[in-house]
């Protein structure tokens, strides 16, 4: 069994990075933008409404990483879907769970695998705040614009935001 990175109450504040995006277009170079700087092993959560933009954002991501965004679909029927470019890309979807937990489903395997797990409605994970990870909240901004968020949660998480500040905003 693979053991929880947890992140431990004396990391002070996370690191945050907030930005704007103006366009679908604009959602998906910020997935890129974060698969170009990802080295294997990462959890990244991603939280919001339906409707805010996390399977545009992941197929920015896919692209990034090697991969056809078209090929990238909502999970919600299937929760699960494989894909494998620069990483493998696990790209699950929780919609459908109420709490699930990550022995649900070999969720924990997923998650702390060598490839990239990209969690849709993340934060119905039942351990989703005991995890390092990036979490990524999207959320409405205005008609066509959605307000990004990435949050850090642990120290490699920091350093992944702190690299997207430096060289994109």
């Amino acid at each position: 069994m693979t053991a929880l990175p947890r992140i431990s109450a004396d990391e002070g504040d996370e690191a945050v990075l907030v930005v704007e995006s103006k366009s679908i277009r604009e959602t998906k170079t910020w997935g890129r933008r974060l698969a170009s700087l990802l080295e294997g092993g990462e959890l990244i959560g991603l939280i919001g409404e339906l409707g805010a933009g996390k399977t545009c954002f992941i197929k920015g991501l896919a692209r990034g990483l090697g991969l056809r965004q078209e090929d990238i679909l909502s999970p919600t029927f299937t929760m699960i879907q494989e894909h494998h470019g620069r990483f493998t890309l696990y790209h699950i979807d929780l919609y459908r769970l109420e709490t699930p937990s990550l022995d649900d489903m070999g969720l924990r395997e997923y998650l702390f695998s060598p490839g990239v797990a990209a969690v849709e409605w993340f934060e119905r994970l039942k351990e989703a705040n005991e995890l390092a990870m990036l979490a990524v909240r999207m959320s409405y901004a205005g008609a066509s614009s959605r307000r990004i968020e990435f949050r850090a949660g642990g120290p490699r998480y920091r350093a992944l935001v702190a690299e997207l500040r430096r060289r994109f905003s």
